[in-house]
Formats: C-alpha cells, structure tokens, sequence
C-alpha cells in the first residue's frame, strides 16, 4: 500500500545576511491512510517547523528555506504551485494549531470563518449548527454569532476542531492541540480527535510532548530532536523497546502515575 504522505530528505534552514543554521535536517517518514503518527519531543525541537514545513506554510518574511520531497498522494507539495498548494490546504490538508484564540480572527464572528474554512460564501444554519453539535458545543446558534473573545478557551478549541473537519480532509495535522485547554479537558478533546479520525478514516500527525498521549493515541511514534527524528517505529516497539538513548531518557522522565496510565493501556514502560 502506497502511504498518504511521503517525506524524505527534509530540510529547513534558516538564513540571512549574517548567519545560515538549519533547523530541520535530513527528516524522512511515512504515513499511512487512517493511521496516527505521533511527533514527540521537548519544547524547540522543531515539532511545530516540521509540521509546517510540510505544505510551506511559512511567512515570505521568515527566511526559511525547505528542501526535499513532500509526497502527498500524487501531488509533490514542495514543488506544485501557490494555487495548488491553497487548494490542498483548504480540502485535503488541514491544520490545529496550538492556542486557538490566536488562530481564530478576533474580528469575524465564529460564523463567518467557518464560512472562509468550508471554502463556502455562506453556510446555512441547518450545515452549521449538526457541525457545532458534534464537536460538543450544545449552543451551535449562539457560538456561531459569537466573536472568538467571547468564548472559553476550551470552546475555541472546539470551532478549531470543527473548523479543520468541515472539508473531512485526507489528512489532519494536530500542533499540540490541547495546549491550551485545561487538564480536565485534555482527554476529551482528544479523544474527540481520535473519534473523527476514525470515523472518517483520516490520517492525522499528532504532534505532542506527552508520551501518555502518544501512547494512547498513535500507531507509530517519531522522536525528534533538535530538528531531527532519531527514532521512528510503531508505538508497541517504542514502549516495548526504544533504540535510542534519549528517547529511554524520554521514558525514564515519565512520573510514576503516567507510567501506570501507559500500562494501562498495554504499555510496558518499567517503574
């Protein structure tokens, strides 16, 4: 079976007049139709540029430069043009970012920009509210007509959700989606993801710190550090048995508890 999204060779530098470092180097991994990779590494270790180095989804003003190959179904992504790209990113391709009031645009109502996500010049109430209900959001009219400053960080999680699921893409990539949303609710809003995921059969890159989340929600793991992955296997054959030293240091760091909680779920990290 042909993987949904090929990467090889990846490599992001970051240049000016003065300096030329990369960032991101030598990255390659698979994935799958209908599977979670989970990307796993401390803060700035190129987990976030990674994931947007995938559809050049930077800024012409960050003087970052990508090279490699982005395979994704017939399209090379680091190669196809500005409209194609677009297009990708609006049906196919879909993005969760981390803190979501920052995403969302704080002077459009929740409405309008699931109107600009759905690529769509208006969305009726009868499309709209069954989109909000799903993703738990029981006042769909009144979220709709709201301004993302009114709105709970945990509710603006949600339109985020809603809003990258609108197209029912071929592959959703999650940047630390519950970063911003309080620990009673981590779990549910993920376990919202994995629904969907299933239920559409997507592909998602789920990019997080927390090994008790990659456990938990991934088919394969992928260890990144400094800018690049120098461990990639199934999620069985990380837990069971990691090859690198730092991702064993990875597991070490894991409290007691979590460690439990990973068992539980037919890990077998050792206290």
């Amino acid at each position: 079976m042909n993987p949904l999204l090929n990467v090889s060779n990846l490599n992001v530098t970051y240049t000016d007049t003065a300096i030329s470092r990369r960032i991101i180097e030598d990255v390659s991994f698979t994935v799958n139709a209908a599977t979670v990779l989970a990307i796993v590494g401390e803060s700035g270790s190129g987990k976030t540029t990674l994931c947007r180095a995938l559809t050049r989804l930077f800024s012409q003003s960050s003087r970052l430069k990508v090279k490699g190959v982005v395979q994704f179904n017939s399209s090379d992504l680091l190669h196809c043009t500005d409209e194609m790209l677009r297009h990708i990113r609006q049906t196919q391709i879909r993005y969760i970012f981390q803190e979501p009031q920052q995403a969302l645009n704080p002077v459009l109502t929740i409405r309008r920009q699931m109107e600009f996500a759905s690529g769509k010049k208006s969305i009726s109430g009868d499309e709209l509210i069954p989109i909000l209900n799903s993703v738990g959001l029981s006042d769909a009219v009144g979220v709709s007509n709201s301004y993302p400053h009114q709105l709970s960080i945990g509710m603006a999680q949600r339109v985020m959700i809603a809003m990258a699921l609108i197209p029912k893409p071929s592959l959703l990539i999650a940047d630390e989606p519950t970063s911003a949303v309080d620990a009673s609710l981590r779990y549910r809003v993920l376990d919202l993801l994995k629904s969907f995921q299933q239920q559409d059969r997507m592909a998602m890159i789920l990019v997080t710190h927390d090994l008790c989340v990659a456990r938990r929600y991934a088919d394969q793991v992928a260890v990144i550090q400094n800018g690049r992955i120098i461990e990639y296997a199934t999620t069985t054959e990380f837990f069971e048995k990691p090859q690198h030293p730092y991702s064993q240091k990875l597991l070490d760091a894991i409290p007691s508890l979590s460690k439990r909680v990973i068992r539980a779920n037919n890990g077998t990290v050792g206290e």
